[in-house]
């Protein structure tokens, strides 16, 4: 059940959610942060959009708060960090989180804390790690009212180094199920192929309210058409970064997903709002 701070990330009227993935700098991978080089300006442009949620980082929520941005800004509050993105082979990949920074989510502003569940290459100790975060952090949240969100992530490691997405439906709703099992009270994930069956991902967590997340950089039609499929099959919503914040009008892009996510239209009337 979600907290009622973890209510307010959804929108009163469509009971749905954008949230604006600004938490990529803590990846180890520099070309994460283009966009976002400027974080104060970047969070002023995107929390000006209005969009329902910004997600960061501890260091980024700091970074929101002297701004004066976060009093007025639901955000969500990533509490791990992993190296399966950083662009080299590494010897051993790992997500860490500590408990003790779940004192950083008492803020109100705060609608939940978000924990990484992967599944690289079928990596038996990053899974372990991943669960036991899960399983730590989570019945600490559970203890102070705090939701968590969980992200699935079934990922293959790439020969020159970081990791891409898989997007087999099966093997990503099996993981969806286990997050769900462990403890998750919101579900971000990535797209399946074909879009359709993310019908399938949606069933498998319910009732537990389900966000496509973006992954890799697509067109601006791709994502919208994505979201539209992802919204029409259940999908509660959307957790977009480097798509968003690295578009040359950030603003008009989040228009055109409050269009589609939270109005109903249709590709191309979100489109037409879109200035590239």
């Amino acid at each position: 059940m979600l907290t009622k701070n973890a209510e307010k990330m959804f929108h009163p009227d469509s009971g749905r959610c954008i949230n604006i993935a600004m938490d990529l700098g803590v990846f180890g991978a520099r070309s994460f942060s283009n966009g976002i080089e400027d974080l104060p300006s970047a969070f002023a442009t995107i929390a000006g959009a209005s969009p329902d949620v910004i997600q960061v980082n501890p260091g980024g929520f700091r970074t929101l708060k002297d701004a004066g941005l976060a009093e007025n800004q639901v955000v969500a509050l990533r509490l791990d960090v992993t190296n399966v993105y950083e662009p080299r082979v590494v010897e051993k990949a790992w997500d860490t989180a500590h408990p003790n920074t779940l004192a950083d989510a008492d803020h109100p502003s705060v609608g939940c804390v978000v924990l990484n569940l992967l599944e690289v290459d079928n990596d038996a100790a990053l899974q372990e790690q991943c669960v036991s975060n899960i399983q730590e952090i989570g019945a600490l949240a559970r203890a102070r009212g705090i939701s968590l969100m969980v992200e699935p992530l079934v990922m293959t490691s790439n020969p020159e180094g970081g990791s891409s997405s898989v997007s087999d439906p099966e093997k990503i709703a099996t993981l969806v199920r286990q997050a769900v099992e462990l403890g998750a009270d919101i579900i971000k994930v990535d797209p399946v192929e074909p879009m359709e069956r993310f019908a399938e991902v949606v069933e498998i967590a319910h009732p537990i309210p389900v966000l496509v997340r973006g992954g890799g950089k697509v067109t601006t039609r791709e994502l919208l058409a994505r979201t539209k499929t992802a919204v029409e099959v259940g999908a509660r919503g959307v957790v977009y970064g480097r798509n968003v914040v690295q578009h040359p009008n950030p603003a008009t892009l989040v228009a055109a997903l409050q269009a589609i996510v939270h109005q109903d239209a249709s590709v191309e009337e979100a489109l037409a709002l879109v200035k590239e």
